[in-house]
């Protein structure tokens, strides 16, 4: 294979059987189409259906709409009818040739107005239509789609393409693996500069210097520390603080999260400024890696991740810490009551949390992820 074949580690032929694989379950599905929105702009956590389909990013930023003029900046539409390939309308002109896996690409700088124009343009006018994208989609775009084509069906299906990326292809998992490479170092260069003396940006900045070069898009590294040890994330733009030095014995811990090459890493670790800890301080910074390696050697084909979750709840019982959930006292256990996530173009379900049915099978990624804390003594993650 050669270069001119292969975009950002994906085989050009891939994105096509994807869009095909679509068509499948669309028609499977009793749906005469799709109408995929997908945003950028403000960071990759939402771009990933669109990117996955033909590999479209808008670099644009998320600002008002002021129709005709514009409308859907930062967004993208695939119109996919069920028997026929995709159209991709985009919101700039610019749009990326060169990356861009897709025969028929339409500018509309009124991107709700132009996608319901394809709509009608690809026969969808007035057909039964499957709406992925609940995260991205606004309601006036849907309001607007609705007033051009007042026949339409529209009825929410992520759940086709949320099934379809769950297990990744052999390249995807490569660039899984590139993308954990490079947010680990980010971690570490983190951890090396939490030194007393040093401020938490001074360790975000070091982590940017370490990633941004190798291609990292960070979409951002909340950080606590010191007295606020015990909350997940504590400061708020930025969410890190930029004045205030570790003092020797501080715990930190960024959560570190962002892409390379359009592929998720996600994680989080804790130390102490100084790196001398207390005998407490050691079991709440040894206890979550403990507790990943619990949940992580029960991940088997067939385990559901329901069973996962109370793998790791008898962890926490039988250790004395508390389980998450909503009568957790620990604020991440509380506001996160889950031990992970699948995870690839973006943070992804089926979550790690009670009676949740997926099964694991092979090929599948999850980031595990815990904050365990003692009071008087910190939380560790």
């Amino acid at each position: 294979m050669s270069d001119t074949d292969v975009i950002n580690g994906i085989p050009k032929s891939e994105f096509g059987e994807r869009r095909a694989e679509l068509r499948r379950r669309l028609a499977e599905r009793g749906l005469d189409g799709a109408l995929v929105v997908s945003r950028g702009a403000n960071g990759a956590d939402w771009g990933a259906d669109v990117v996955y389909l033909t590999n479209h990013y808008s670099p644009f930023p998320q600002i008002p709409d002021l129709p005709p003029v514009w409308s859907g900046r930062g967004s993208a539409a695939v119109v996919m009818p069920a028997d026929e390939d995709a159209s991709l309308v985009v919101e700039i002109p610019d749009w990326r040739r060169d990356l861009v896996v897709c025969d028929d690409v339409r500018f509309h700088s009124d991107l709700w107005a132009g996608t319901a124009e394809t709509l009608r343009d690809r026969g969808l006018g007035s057909a039964k239509i499957g709406l992925i994208g609940r995260e991205s989609l606004p309601y006036i775009a849907i309001d607007r789609i609705r007033q051009a084509l007042p026949g339409i069906e529209l009825e929410w299906a992520d759940d086709i393409i949320e099934s379809m990326r769950l297990v990744k292809s052999p390249a995807e998992l490569d660039l899984v693996r590139e993308s954990v490479r490079v947010g680990s170092e980010m971690v570490a260069a983190f951890l090396e500069a939490a030194v007393p003396g040093a401020t938490e940006a001074d360790c975000v900045v070091a982590a940017f210097s370490k990633g941004v070069p190798q291609g990292a898009f960070p979409l951002d590294i909340p950080v606590t520390s010191g007295e606020h040890i015990d909350h997940f994330q504590w400061d708020r733009m930025p969410s890190w603080d930029h004045s205030r030095p570790l003092r020797a014995g501080d715990m930190i811990h960024p959560d570190m999260y962002g892409t390379v090459n359009g592929y998720f890493y996600d994680m989080v670790r804790t130390t102490v400024a100084g790196r001398k800890v207390t005998d407490a301080q050691r079991e709440v910074l040894e206890a979550p890696i403990a507790l990943v390696e619990h949940v992580v050697d029960g991940m088997r084909p067939g385990v559901t991740c329901g069973e996962l979750f109370e793998r790791g709840a008898s962890w926490l019982g039988e250790h004395g810490f508390e389980v998450p959930g909503a009568d957790a006292e620990g604020n991440f256990a509380k506001s996160f009551p889950s031990f992970g996530h699948s995870m690839g173009l973006a943070w992804e379900h089926p979550f790690v949390i009670p009676d949740e049915p997926t099964e694991l099978a092979p090929g599948m990624v999850f980031a595990i992820e815990v904050e365990i804390g003692r009071p008087g003594a910190g939380t560790g993650a």
